[in-house]
């Protein structure tokens, strides 16, 4: 069973949510940092020191630079999947820009001193984009959602961003959003909070994308916030029912506190790992994404571009998080053939090795590829400032069909 006829259309929401949301607010590990690697013949041929161009990485951190003292709310508008390059036109190689180098090397299929891949998989798997880019997501798992959703997935996707459906938010401190610049600054800081359905609480309404727009902030990625259990300790109900009153800029889990700008372009710091928790048919899927990095550039006062999302999925995590939540596509999905079927193809993406314990990423032989590596791209434009006004009721899930159904 293929994963596009187990999942049919309604897995373009499924796998909209995981592209836009897991990727983000991480930190990266790049050339400098990864493992020692070979060419096809297992010497030390693929590595970035030896490639014939210069490995992409993230941009170091500069010595010296101050930080602005503006604030800025940047939410996501367009998302770039790796199925065209950023002026939107269509191209099937396109992912080969998204991302970065995580593991110190540039592979090709005949690569040999690189992980095992997991059995069936091509040895395409392994290749990797321009640059040394690391992003077998974009290669091997977004061909079969565009199969599955058509080749118009990543519009749909944006058009529902655009009409208010999620986003994501990157409150920045520090940052110069001048058009073009080149600074230099240590000392930014930064956190990620979740952007929930502008149009179901605007009634239907749209977005205007500027200073006014106060975006509901969805309570799962803050200290004492649980869309799933309600408030907990230091988050207290607000006035609406079910709604947590916490100052987000406080509570917020994911934060950015050694970020700086290098020549102009954000880098959110050091390597860390992120648990998401996601509402996905009302059930809570929990992603987490490993040694992973976000960048952007300015564009103009009160907006960024040419943003990168990079970082590693651990595969056994991500086929378990679907599996919790594959029952309220189709109660066939809970258990037996067709969901390991599913879960077969995702693993089979995998090209890279992340300790789960660290966060270090490596890739050499003799050890089993674990995670898929992402990477993707994004624009933004600067909101209204986070505020306890803005956060979501917490609303209770909905029941999980694979509590009553076993097998297909």
């Amino acid at each position: 069973m293929k994963l596009s006829h187990g999942l049919g259309l309604t897995g373009l929401g499924l796998f909209g949510a995981v592209l836009a949301v897991s990727g983000i607010g991480m930190a990266g590990v790049g050339c400098s940092g990864g493992s020692s690697g070979g060419s096809s013949s297992g010497g030390s041929g693929d590595t970035c020191a030896n490639a014939g161009n210069a490995c992409v990485v993230q941009p170091p951190p500069p010595t010296t630079g101050s930080p602005t003292s503006a604030s800025h709310n940047y939410a996501i508008h367009t998302l770039y999947l790796g199925d065209s390059d950023r002026t939107g036109v269509t191209n099937t190689a396109a992912w080969k820009d998204y991302g970065y180098n995580l593991d110190n090397l540039v592979t090709t299929k005949t690569s040999t001193d690189v992980c095992t891949l997991t059995a069936g998989a091509s040895k395409a798997v392994q290749g990797d984009g321009n640059g040394g880019i690391d992003n077998s997501f974009g290669e091997n798992i977004l061909p079969i959602v565009i199969e599955t959703a058509g080749s118009d997935a990543a519009a749909k996707i944006n058009a529902s961003i655009l009409a208010g459906s999620f986003t994501i938010m990157t409150y920045v401190t520090g940052f110069d959003d001048s058009a073009m610049n080149s600074t230099n600054a240590t000392g930014l800081t930064g956190l990620l909070l979740a952007g929930g359905s502008y149009s179901a609480a605007h009634d239907g309404g749209a977005p205007t994308w500027d200073t006014t727009t106060h975006w509901p902030i969805v309570p799962t990625i803050m200290n004492g916030c649980n869309a799933m259990t309600g408030c907990g300790a230091g988050c207290t109900y607000g006035s609406a029912p079910g709604a947590c009153s916490v100052d987000p800029l406080t509570a917020a889990t994911i934060t950015f506190p050694t970020a700086y700008q290098a020549g102009g372009t954000f880098v959110n710091g050091s390597p860390s790992t992120l648990a998401l928790n996601l509402s996905i048919g009302g059930q809570s899927l929990s992603i987490n994404v490993h040694s992973a990095l976000i960048t952007f550039q300015p564009k103009a006062a009160g907006s960024v571009t040419d943003g990168t999302i990079a970082g590693v999925l651990i595969t056994s995590e991500l086929v378990d998080a679907l599996k919790s939540v594959a029952g309220n596509i189709a109660v066939s999905l809970c258990s037996g053939s067709a969901f390991e079927s599913i879960a077969q193809q995702i693993e089979q993406a995998s090209d890279i090795v992340i300790d789960s314990n660290s966060g270090a990423v490596s890739n050499s032989s003799g050890t089993m590829c674990n995670g898929i590596s992402i990477g993707l791209g994004f624009e933004g434009t600067e909101i209204a400032a986070p505020s306890s006004s803005d956060i979501e009721a917490v609303s209770a899930a909905a029941p999980n069909p694979c509590a009553d159904a076993g097998t297909d």
